[in-house]
């Protein structure tokens, strides 16, 4: 085979993602100390599921089909692909603004999928002042997977993590993740801008394959997004010095070195005094979304059903209840079911994810 011989692109990929629980901020809003860095993990249901196809022209379908066209044409635009055609089918994915983060895991969805269709063009050496170019892809046996880099790149081809970048990492490997969080620009740079430093991950651990979460998620219910997250920001008073002391003590040791050694109780305990920390200051915003006091209410509703490991994720009404197997986490749904929460919630038991996106090529 000539050393310049390169396989066709693929007429059709498929790319499946976790999803992102957020269990809150360490900080925000103090001037020379780093803002949205904070804790959250993957679960891999209720993921996304993407199929891309090469087609005559850019169309999509299924739910968040527009945004996804949005994705894609952030990705022609940037890899300056020309008018590539592509159908994009999003077989399934979370609710938008509910806490699984499905925006980032989409959006890097459509990236990998695009670049993986139209490869060759993606991957030429880029011009002065254009978009970097991100690494190939890893493969791993007949999948794909993503190390760190590559979802960062991907990231800033379709403008995510430009605040927390816990789903940004997730997509590349999953796990429980703590980010430091990012310095805010005094160069001119702006949360949209390409150039924009992503707050760094300080680790990663791969939750034991035992546990499970299970996801409530209150139906016709959303949390803050887009401008009306943004003026949020802009109400909301600094993080507490104190605050993020006691949240990043919590964090490295109670939260991680649990994780790291397998001890449940430990965890869901650490997770439950860090997700009611962590809320605090976002409160006064928090207390004017219409689903509020009925997060709450479920969250002392697993209370008392002897829960500890439980948190709302990020504006919710998304909450996760931690369980050390799949038999109490059966038990948790069905005491759950018996109380009527199915008629308002969609319920799923999750296993914590430790692979993060896979992209696999198709007929």
């Amino acid at each position: 085979m000539p050393a310049d011989f390169a396989p066709p692109p693929p007429a059709a990929v498929e790319v499946r993602t976790p999803a992102r629980l957020h269990i809150g901020m360490l900080s925000f809003g103090v001037p020379g100390v780093r803002s949205f860095g904070g804790v959250g993990m993957m679960t891999d249901r209720p993921g996304v599921l993407l199929r891309l196809r090469r087609a005559n022209r850019l169309e999509g379908r299924g739910p968040h089909a527009e945004r996804a066209l949005k994705f894609a044409r952030a990705c022609m635009q940037a890899w300056g692909l020309g008018d590539v055609g592509c159908s994009l089918e999003v077989a399934s994915a979370p609710a938008a603004h509910v806490g699984l983060g499905s925006g980032t895991q989409l959006g890097l969805a459509v990236a990998a999928g695009m670049r993986q269709l139209f490869r060759r063009a993606a991957t030429e050496p880029a011009e002065a002042g254009s978009a970097a170019r991100p690494e190939p892809l890893m493969p791993a046996e007949h999948d794909w997977v993503f190390d760190v880099h590559d979802a960062i790149e991907l990231a800033r081809v379709v403008g995510r993590g430009r605040r927390s970048s816990v789903g940004v990492y997730g997509f590349s490997r999953g796990g429980l993740i703590l980010e430091a969080g990012r310095l805010l620009a005094a160069d001119g740079t702006s949360e949209d801008d390409a150039r924009r430093e992503f707050s760094p991950m300080i680790a990663r651990v791969r939750l034991p394959a035992a546990w499970r979460c299970v996801v409530i998620a209150a139906r016709d219910a959303i949390g803050l997004s887009g401008p009306a997250e943004r003026e949020a920001f802009t109400r909301l008073p600094s993080v507490a010095p104190e605050v993020t002391t006691e949240l990043s003590r919590i964090a490295l040791l109670e939260l991680l070195p649990a994780a790291v050694e397998g001890k449940f109780a430990e965890f869901a305990a650490a997770v439950r005094r860090y997700g009611d920390v962590a809320g605090r200051p976002f409160a006064s915003e928090q207390e004017r979304l219409p689903h509020a006091a009925a997060t709450a209410q479920l969250l002392e509703l697993l209370g008392e059903l002897g829960v500890e490991g439980a948190a709302q994720s990020s504006w919710g009404p998304t909450v996760m209840a931690c369980c050390p197997s799949l038999e109490a986490a059966g038990d948790l749904v069905e005491a759950l079911d018996r109380l009527g929460l199915a008629r308002h919630h969609e319920v799923v038991i999750a296993r914590f994810d430790s692979q993060g996106a896979v992209l696999r090529e198709i007929e």
